[in-house]
Formats: structure tokens, sequence, C-alpha cells
């Protein structure tokens, strides 16, 4: 006996008939594309999207239909991922378009899903008109509402000795948080940096949230500067305390600059004072983190400079401007060279020769470091890879990187992939990081130092000295060695030295590799040796060397 004609004959008809049954319940316009993105079905709401029947639709490449996307919608199906923008069909008609794969049975790419939905332009200008009022997830005043009520204020001034004052709030490192914790993290941060600065604050004045970590309150009774000294020091009180945020395993400790414009002082315009109060802000990041300034006639020229060299270092970590330079480690035991620390230098077209000091603060204050960091060590890598092959005696290279640097989440997994790319083994490499960074560092720094010497890399406490490690604190930390701060080598005089004697002493105590940097004299090299240091570098010894003087250095043996 045949099966009734509404029976399904087999699994895939049953498929098919369901999935077209749902396309044709669909109230947007929709249809299915076969996996190389022709259209095999339409439903009605295509058919009066497109003004067409689908006769004139079927076996038709989808870029060809929305043709203003046709390049973005090759590229979504190439790259076999789910894509939306919104393009326009028709003349003035605005649609939000989707394209999502569909997969078989066996997860593999089988077609394609494109839905498109007509866009309320009237409806979207309200929408962003709104946004602009309130930031949807803070539910802070945006800028639009921040102008608006700062208005009144400004127009009543009048040599009246009260003043409006503008104060733009910047979280520090912020896109750090993002980066190592993820975006849903970074949101409950603004969320409760939001409250957290409201709550400084009487309810006469206004809080908002002007663009991602940048936050504004505004001021209409103020009368002196010391008044709005105090505030900005509270709202950088409110911002430091300890984030315990949903998801992350550690509290999350972050600083605020301030950034300060007063009216009439600095202008009438609320626009105009924000901007001031920005251009401050990234004045007071120059001076470091936590810290406030005030707007000033010569602001502007400062930031503009300060933008300047942070778009000309940018450009020089892209463009092959950044050097490096190899300075000798001797081993005092043999006198031969048994290491190198790379050190970074820029050749700046405009400035010539500029050292690390002028422009590592800047590229930490302008979220450099990282990109800059990982050239650093994948050109040193290579280097010594290089080497290597050329049957150089064996070396180890030393790097600095930042406590910042270490923390991100990513950095062990790049550091892997760094030395399996170059073919340098881990015991070739030290990583160097300051005294005070490894004091201060987190639980996410200490377990990736953990992380990066149960891998064989080195690790080396850097100015050690210039901290306030213990011995019981320091023997906590995953190092291998220290280095002895170049002010106490400094110091080592004919019969003195005792600082120098002591950071000594304290890295044999606890086993590690003791290395002395500044080295220039011939009595400070004998005063190393009489106390058993290690290792020492200096230009008693050499200079910072271009690889190729680094290795004619290594070729003729020991140097003491």
């Amino acid at each position: 006996m045949s099966p009734p004609d509404h029976a399904p004959t087999n699994g895939a008809e049953k498929d098919a008939r369901f999935g077209s049954a749902l396309l044709h319940l669909m109230e947007d316009a929709c249809a299915t594309l076969d996996i190389d993105g022709r259209i095999d079905a339409v439903n009605a709401g295509m058919e009066e999207l497109l003004d067409t029947h689908q006769s004139r639709l079927l076996g038709r490449h989808v870029s060809d239909v929305f043709s203003e996307a046709s390049h973005k919608i090759d590229e979504a199906l190439a790259d076999g991922c789910a894509w939306e923008a919104e393009t326009v069909v028709g003349p003035g008609r605005t649609v939000r378009l989707q394209l999502s794969p569909a997969y078989d049975a066996d997860s593999h790419i089988a077609g394609w899903v494109a839905l498109a939905r007509v866009i309320d332009l009237n409806l979207k200008a309200a929408q962003e008109l709104a946004i602009s009022y309130y930031d949807p997830l803070t539910n802070l005043p945006g800028r639009t509402l921040v102008l608006r009520r700062l208005q009144p204020d400004l127009r009543q001034l009048n040599g009246d000795p009260v003043q409006v004052t503008i104060l733009c709030v910047d979280l520090d490192g912020f896109d750090a948080v993002n980066r190592d914790h993820g975006r849903a993290i970074g949101d409950q941060i603004l969320v409760e940096t939001g409250r957290r600065l409201g709550r400084s604050m009487r309810a006469s004045n206004i809080v908002g949230r002007l663009q991602e970590d940048m936050f504004v309150v505004g001021i209409s009774d103020m009368r002196t500067h010391e008044q709005i000294n105090a505030v900005a020091q509270r709202l950088i009180a409110a911002v430091s305390v300890p984030y315990q945020v949903k998801g992350a395993r550690d509290a999350i400790l972050l600083t605020a600059s301030v950034g300060i414009a007063v009216a009439p002082e600095n202008g009438n315009d609320g626009d105009e004072l924000i901007g001031h109060a920005q251009a401050a802000v990234d004045l007071a990041k120059q001076t470091g983190t936590g810290t406030y300034q005030f707007y000033t006639n010569s602001t502007g020229g400062e930031v503009r400079e300060r933008r300047s060299r942070v778009n000309r270092l940018r450009r020089a970590i892209d463009d092959g401007q950044l050097q490096l330079r190899y300075q000798p480690k001797v081993s005092l035991a043999s006198g031969e060279i048994v290491a190198a620390e790379a050190l970074v230098r820029w050749q700046d077209p405009d400035s010539g020769l500029v050292m690390p000091a002028d422009f590592i603060p800047l590229a930490e204050d302008a979220g450099l470091i990282d990109p800059l960091g990982r050239k650093v060590l994948v050109e040193a890598c290579e280097t010594l890879a290089g080497w290597q092959k050329d049957d150089m005696p064996f070396l180890r290279i030393a790097v600095n990187v930042s406590a910042r640097e270490i923390a991100r989440s990513t950095f062990y997994e790049d550091l892997v992939a760094i030395l399996n790319a170059t073919g340098v083994e881990p015991d070739a490499l030290e990583l160097e990081i300051t005294e005070s960074a490894v004091m201060e560092g987190a639980e996410d720094v200490i377990r990736s130092m953990r992380d990066i010497r149960e891998l064989g890399v080195h690790l080396t406490a850097d100015d050690f000295g210039t901290g306030y490690a213990s011995l019981s604190y320091l023997r906590k930390f995953p190092l291998d060695g220290i280095k002895i701060d170049t002010t106490f080598v400094g110091d080592i005089v004919a019969g003195g030295g005792g600082l120098a004697s002591a950071v000594i002493a304290v890295g044999h105590c606890l086993e590690m590799n003791v290395v002395a940097e500044g080295v220039e004299t011939e009595d400070q090299l004998s005063f190393l040796r009489w106390r058993d240091c290690d290792e020492v570098q200096g230009f008693l010894i050499s200079k910072p060397l271009v690889a190729a003087e680094f290795v004619d250095m290594v070729n003729k043996g020991p140097v003491l």
C-alpha cells in the first residue's frame, strides 16, 4: 500500500518540506542559498522587498541581488562566516541584511540563509538621538544631554564668582582589561565606575559618559581651585578601590587620570570646555597614572606635541625604525661573554637616535608597549637563532619586558609561538622585569611568571635594590637571577660598596645568579670580583653593539 500524498518518503524530503514551511512562515524577507551563494528558495517577504517574482530570483547569486554589498557578501561566503550589515535595496530602501551558514549532519556548511529587514530610518534616528542623551550601558547622561544641562549655567556666568567646572575622568590601562579579561568584565567595570562617580558627587552635579572609558563630571558651584582639587582627588580615590567583578578570579586594580577645564577662564562653550578637559587628561597621563591636570593656554600645544610623538612612535614600530643593540654580559669566573642584553633604540627620521628612557614611558602611556615589546622579542630571538646556526658558543639573550606584558593573558602563548618559529631553546632566553614590578605583581603576573619559568625561560629581577623586597617575600617569586641596580654599582669606591655587597649576598642566599650592570671602572670590577658577583656588564667592557660587532667580540675569546 502506497503512503498518502502528504507523507514524506524519506528523511531528506521531510527536512526539505519542513524548511520550506519555515521559510514561508517568516515575516521578514528570507531566502535560502546553496553552498555557492545562489538562491534556491525565497518567501513572499523577499519577493515584496525586491518587488519581483521568485522566478526572477531563483538561481541568481545573492551578491548580484544585493549588489551594494556584493564585495562584503563574497568575503563572508569565502570565509564561511556569519555576516550582517546595512545596505540599500532599490531607491532609498535601507535594510539590515544577515547571512548565516546552514550546516549538515557532519557540521559542514551545506548552504546559507539570507534574512533582510527594512530599517525604519526615522526610528533609527530616534534611537541614535536617545543614545546621545543616555548611554545605554551605564544609563548615565551622554554628551548631548551633558551639554544641554550645562547651557543654563554657562549663560549665567556674567562676572559671577561661581565657576562652571568640567572634569573628564579617564580610566588608566582600561584597554588591557578588555584585552586580558574580556569585554563582558570591562563592561561591568564601566557600570561600576559610573556608580562610584555618581556616589562621589552631589545630586545637583552632572555625571555622564563621553566614550568608552572616559566619563565627565559637570559642577556649577565651585568658587576656588582648592575646591576643584578636592573633587578631582575624590574622583581618583573612587576609582582606585579594587573592583570585585563577577567572572574575574582576582580583584582588578585601576587608576584614573583627570583633566579639568573651568569656565569662564577656559571659555564659555560647553563643547570647547569638554575638549579642553580631554586635552588636560592627556597631559595628566604624561605625569603618571592617578593624577589630575588643569587646562592652560599651553596645554593644547603640549598635547598636540605628545600626540605627534605617539603617531611617530606608532609608525616607527610598523616601519622598522626600531633597532637593537647588544651589550655583552661577562662571567667573572671565566672572563668569557656568556649573554647579551638586547637594548632597543629608535632611529627617528626627525630627531635622530632616541634612547629608551625617552620613548618607553610614552609607549606604555599610549598603549604601544605590547606591539613594541613583541617586535623586540621577535628580533632578538631571530638574531640569536642566526648566531646558533653560525655555530657560535652557547649564549643567552636577555630582553626587558614590562609587568603589563607578562600579565597579558596571551603573553605565554605568544612567547611559545616565537620560540617555536625561531627555533630558539627556552633556556637560551632570559626575560628581565624590574624588581618593583615583580614585587607589586598581582596573582596573574605571578602565575604567568611560573608558567614561563616552567617552560625553561630564565627570569631576572632588574634594578634590584631600588624596591622593597625582603628575603622572605622574594623567595616566593619564580626568579633565576637578580641584577644589581646601577646606582649601587656607581657607589662602589675603594673600601665601600656595602649595598652592592648586600645584594650579592641576598642573591647567593637564594641560589640566584647575580649580575652587576653599569660597570665603568677597574675599581668597580675588582670589588665585584672580590665579592663573588657572577656576571658583569657595562661600558668598561663594551658599549651596546650592533649584531655584527657583538659577534666579532665573542669570536675574539675571553675579554677579562
